[in-house]
């Protein structure tokens, strides 16, 4: 499975080029829309495999959701957040080849439907839009936070959905390995929070 090396790679981008990604977000924006149609009508091509499979889709959003799960104090966390908008915009767009990969066997009755999958994707759709920065400028910080909640819903299925409609023993093993990560990180993020903030209050008590 290509996921971890790309989710390597795309922090690495990250953390290299974040003037770049934020100067050139628009063209990224636009740009990612061609890539993804590539991959669509040229999905029996080995080199946009990790496309079709919503492998760089997947680090992306993996990314993304890392992010929140990462101490606040290190640089590394401090410069994906800044990238973390543009991340979450082209990594949907990228995920968009994989459903439309399999629609026409879906449709035609040969594949199941992936139900976990879908659910999760259609979460992300309004995730997805609110990423935009002119879209998240109307609205209430309150209520785009509430929404962005939903994401872990989709992170659940995504998990799930690997789980169940993964193609080798290999791929799932990977997927629980990063949500393991995810969640062990995330759980430290919280613990630490917690006691980060017992302890101030009882300082100024």
């Amino acid at each position: 499975m290509l996921s971890p090396i790309l989710i390597a790679l795309l922090m690495g981008v990250a953390y290299l080029m974040t003037p770049w990604l934020l100067k050139h977000r628009l063209a990224l924006y636009i740009g990612v829309w061609g890539v993804t149609l590539a991959g669509v009508m040229g999905q029996d091509l080995v080199i946009m495999t990790p496309i079709v499979k919503g492998m760089l889709g997947f680090a992306f959003l993996y990314v993304v959701m890392l992010t929140g799960a990462l101490d606040p104090s290190w640089k590394l966390t401090r410069k994906l957040k800044s990238v973390r908008g543009i991340y979450s915009i082209l990594g949907f767009v990228l995920l968009i080849a994989h459903p439309l990969n399999y629609a026409f066997e879906v449709l035609s009755g040969t594949r199941a439907i992936p139900v976990f999958g879908v659910a999760a994707f259609v979460i992300m759709i309004p995730l997805f839009i609110t990423s935009y920065m002119v879209i998240r400028k109307r609205m209430k910080p309150r209520t785009w936070t509430r929404l962005q909640q939903w994401a872990y819903l989709s992170y659940g299925l995504i998990l799930i959905h690997l789980i169940v409609n993964g193609t080798t023993p290999q791929n799932k093993i990977v997927a629980v390995a990063l949500f393991v990560i995810y969640g062990g990180l995330k759980t430290r993020l919280i613990i630490h929070s917690r006691t980060k903030r017992t302890v101030s209050v009882n300082a100024n008590a």
